[in-house]
């Protein structure tokens, strides 16, 4: 890993060859999957973050985003508080393991049109990991033109 200092803003730059589980998010927000959308929504906005995964005790059956709850809420006029969450997320899931490289996340990401995949060890969730996440940490020359 090497340091790259902009001015204020000092970002470390992983290589694609990484792999997931030094990138992703380790505290990952989780819901039972007999929750509503409207709780979705709710811990999103409570947690600032733009995707919610979806459980069954400890198994991922799912990952919601806001675009979810609004194309299959909002946008047909459903009761957020009565419809579950199950019928609005993205299914089936689709993950990656904590091992794989970040070059495979981003594969998988591409082939399968999605930018969240939640990151499993042992079939157990651990993180997820983000487009976003891996634009920032591997492309530093575009980071780069952004600031300008």
């Amino acid at each position: 890993m090497s340091i790259r200092s902009y001015g204020f803003l000092s970002l470390a730059f992983l290589p694609l060859t990484a792999k997931v589980d030094e990138l992703m998010s380790k505290k990952v927000v989780t819901i039972d999957s007999s929750s509503t959308a409207f709780d979705a929504a709710r811990e999103m906005l409570d947690h600032d973050i733009g995707c919610i995964v979806v459980l069954s005790g400890k198994k991922v059956l799912g990952i919601a985003t806001k675009s979810d709850i609004i194309r299959e809420a909002v946008m047909k006029r459903l009761d957020s508080q009565k419809i579950g969450v199950e019928s609005i997320m993205s299914k089936p899931v689709i993950s990656i393991d904590a091992r794989s490289s970040l070059s495979e996340a981003s594969e998988t990401m591409s082939r399968h049109n999605i930018t969240k995949l939640p990151v499993l060890e042992k079939g157990e969730l651990v993180g997820v990991i983000t487009s976003t996440d891996l634009v920032r940490r591997t492309r530093p020359k575009k980071l780069a033109k952004d600031m300008i």
